[in-house]
């Protein structure tokens, strides 16, 4: 026993030798980074001051594998506790590496440590946050975007349609009327009240004129359920030009909730008008026209392209066509491709794009309506551009105009990163030929609020186009917010819809504690006074903003930009919904003026000739003819614009029945012996009255003249209901046997024989 234990004491001392001899050749080849990637192995220390016993050490040789000659080398060479250094986690102390490992160090050993530790996940990286459940529901969505955004557009608006208010002063009563027209005269021109009403293209009365096919669609219906189609394409289109431009469908889907969540688009889906149709038709035909210019030949996407950008002319204007041109020019240019201007693929489809607007403008010439195509060519496109006329604005109209459309969302330009975008801009330069999405994007927005500033007419509704772009660039930054970026952004737009929706819900309540509070609070102002006690249920439009500040803040993760835009969307689309069920319907008796026009019906009957003076054009002729529908033609309410017209006209009509302004009819000096206020009502922002006037006729110039009134006031004895030529102008002889002969006066033109009275 003793020889053995001498024996294995000498193996002892070997070992040890061989084992400080590599140690100090491992440590002087061996770089001191290189030690670092040794990892150290916890194991359990075993003091070296308590030898274990044999039988102890051959078991434990036995169980591990080694021998226990091996074994005893380990136990000698581990530190124990006490002997490691304080600093464990000091990479470049030595002695905090194990011994064994270190002695098993090679070259080719060290770099696979290098390459496992690379691959290894640091200890101290941040875990990903978890997502919310609207923010997998937003994931979930993506997939299906156009169809999702749809169903969303049409929840939007089917109120609406379901419940049809009443028609409102001015733009809706003008274009029903001229769409009633369209029936009974002619397809390639528009009249409205009686005259040319060249202001619009037709294809959006076309438009509804196909919807009334539809079982059950009738005016105004029509009006609301195009509008909501328009709306329809214009959600769809947007989603198209996010995926067209390059963007995932994560992107896509944010452009398409963005769009549903702006209070400006929402509004203008709540009022038929053809600019909706317009700005959907500019997208699809943009979209189009991105998609062929970034290919080397592409002839049937430009071709799409041009021919959408002329149907968007003969829906409102040619605005559609500056946009894609001017687009077009600048961003090839970007790209470094100008070349593709002379192409001949996209030749073919500008060609068509004039031959279709070519060709409803020779159907006009030819068909004699010459004075309608110049007045719609010099008044309404070149008066517009150069003068502006009654829409006239400073330059800076829109940047001011555009912030405002764009709530809430403006509120993004405070949380993007835009050094970080500026530094973008050399690497998007290098890379513009394969990635030009946002590049056409940003020229098209840029270039189009250029455009229309330097347009005299300005008008909120003429940017609608311009939202497109807006929203594809507004929905991919929000996706790329960071997470304290985002919760800082819906937090604060949490703040403004909780401030806008209190003070929706005191608009309600104010005119119930008003009695109690009045004498603390300043005067209300008189424009404002029908419309506090006229409007009904801004309350429930406030208490879902309310309440859509509530979800934001406490039962959504804002760090998740995707499920918070979602959940925002949805409450500005369940806002609307009060709106139409509620606040509409109020409204009506603020903008509609159907109870002027009843009043004047109620006098036409007793063969009272209506006209209207200084208020704006065709204001009373749909509702009148409603009220009092005609077996031909239609009533016709003319418009006089000047005093020497209003006297003509009365001289010319001693039973006159006229809507004006109340502050006209009290500053009307000499009024007739016989006139009377009918009726006094406030519409928009002032107070109209409807006059019964019954005064001496003129006396005739001659016996020939007496005699031919006589003989025209004999053939003009037929009822209201049978003609309209009766009720507007009782000398009219001559119209109501030719209709066809009696060209149309301007509006606002004092002789009977110069308004025409009826449309045959």
């Amino acid at each position: 026993m003793d020889e053995k234990i001498e024996r294995m004491d000498q193996d002892k001392e070997k070992l040890s030798a061989e084992s400080n001899a590599a140690d100090e050749r491992t440590t002087t080849e061996l770089p001191a980074e290189e030690n670092v990637t040794s990892v150290s192995v916890e194991e359990p220390p075993v003091s070296p001051k308590e030898p274990l016993p044999e039988e102890h050490a051959q078991d434990a040789a036995k169980e591990n594998g080694t021998s226990d000659a091996e074994d005893i080398a380990e136990e000698k060479n581990v530190p124990s506790e006490k002997e490691l250094p304080d600093d464990k986690n000091d990479a470049h102390d030595e002695t905090s590496v194990s011994e064994p490992l270190i002695l098993e160090s090679s070259a080719d050993n060290t770099e696979d440590l290098k390459k496992e530790a690379i691959r290894m996940p640091k200890a101290d990286a941040p875990a990903s946050a978890p997502s919310g459940p609207a923010e997998k529901i937003f994931n979930a969505l993506s997939y299906a975007g156009l169809p999702v955004l749809l169903i969303l557009a049409a929840a939007m608006t089917f109120l609406e349609v379901w419940q049809v208010r009443d028609l409102w002063f001015s733009d809706e009563v003008r274009l029903a009327d001229a769409f009633m027209n369209l029936g009974s005269g002619d397809w390639l021109m528009l009249t409205m009240n009686g005259l040319p009403y060249p202001d619009k293209p037709p294809l959006y009365f076309w438009f509804m004129d196909a919807l009334t096919m539809i079982p059950g669609v009738n005016t105004p219906m029509v009006m609301f359920l195009a509008v909501a189609l328009s709306h329809l394409l214009f959600i769809g289109s947007i989603w198209l030009l996010a995926r067209g431009t390059g963007h995932d469908r994560r992107e896509s889907l944010a452009a398409g909730l963005v769009a549903l969540g702006c209070a400006f688009i929402s509004g203008a889906a709540c009022y038929p008008r053809m600019d909706l149709l317009f700005a959907a038709v500019v997208a699809l035909g943009m979209t189009c026209l991105y998609r062929g210019w970034i290919k080397s030949f592409a002839p049937f996407w430009l071709a799409a392209g041009f021919l959408l950008m002329g149907a968007a002319t003969l829906i409102k204007s040619p605005l559609g066509i500056a946009f894609a041109v001017v687009t077009s020019v600048i961003f090839l240019f970007w790209r470094g491709t100008p070349g593709r201007l002379n192409s001949r693929d996209g030749l073919p489809g500008f060609t068509l794009m004039l031959l279709m607007i070519l060709a409803w403008a020779a159907a006009l010439y030819l068909g004699g309506h010459q004075d309608y195509l110049r007045n719609m060519v010099m008044q309404q496109l070149a008066g517009r551009v150069l003068e502006g006329g009654n829409h006239g604005q400073v330059w800076w109209y829109y940047l001011v105009a555009l912030p405002v459309m764009w709530l809430p969302w403006i509120l993004m330009v405070l949380f993007v990163n835009w050094f970080a975008a500026l530094r973008g801009i050399p690497a998007a330069w290098k890379s513009r030929k394969e990635r030009g999405g946002s590049s056409w994007l940003w020229i098209w927005l840029v270039t189009g609020t250029a455009m229309l500033s330097a347009v005299q007419a300005k008008m909120a509704v003429y940017a609608l186009p311009l939202l497109a772009p807006l929203a594809v660039l507004t929905g991919r930054s929000l996706l790329r917010l960071t997470p304290g970026r985002s919760r800082f952004f819906f937090s604060l737009s949490s703040a403004v819809f909780a401030v806008a929706g209190l003070a929706l819900v005191l608009l309600e309540v104010f005119p119930l504690v008003r009695p109690y509070v009045g004498d603390y609070l300043p005067a209300v102002p008189a424009v404002a006074e029908p419309w506090l006690t006229g409007l009904e249920g801004t309350m429930y439009m406030g208490g879902v903003l309310i309440l859509l500040a509530v979800a934001l803040l406490f039962f959504t993760r804002l760090a998740l930009p995707g499920g918070s835009l979602l959940v925002t969307s949805l409450g500005m689309i369940l806002m609307m919904l009060p709106y139409e069920a509620l606040v509409a319907p109020s409204m009506d008796k603020l903008l509609s003026p159907r109870a002027q026009a009843e009043a004047m019906a109620s006098k036409v009957k007793e063969g009272y000739a209506p006209a209207a003076f200084n208020v704006y054009p065709g204001a009373y002729a749909w509702h009148l003819n409603e009220i009092l529908p005609q077996q031909q033609g239609r009533l016709a309410v003319p418009d006089l614009a000047t005093t020497s017209d209003r006297d003509a006209w009365i001289k010319a009509h001693p039973m006159t029945v006229m809507a004006m302004p109340a502050a006209d009819w009290d500053a009307w000096t000499d009024k007739p012996a016989g006139a009377e206020v009918v009726l006094k009502s406030w519409m928009v922002h002032k107070n109209y009255v409807v006059v019964a006037i019954k005064s001496a006729p003129a006396p005739a110039a001659s016996e020939a003249a007496a005699s031919a009134d006589e003989a025209s006031a004999d053939e003009k004895a037929a009822p209201v209901e049978q003609t309209s030529s009766s009720a507007t102008s009782p000398e009219g002889s001559t119209e109501g046997s030719a209709p066809e002969a009696q060209p149309a006066a301007p509006a606002g033109t004092p002789a009977a024989e110069s308004v025409p009275a009826s449309i045959q």
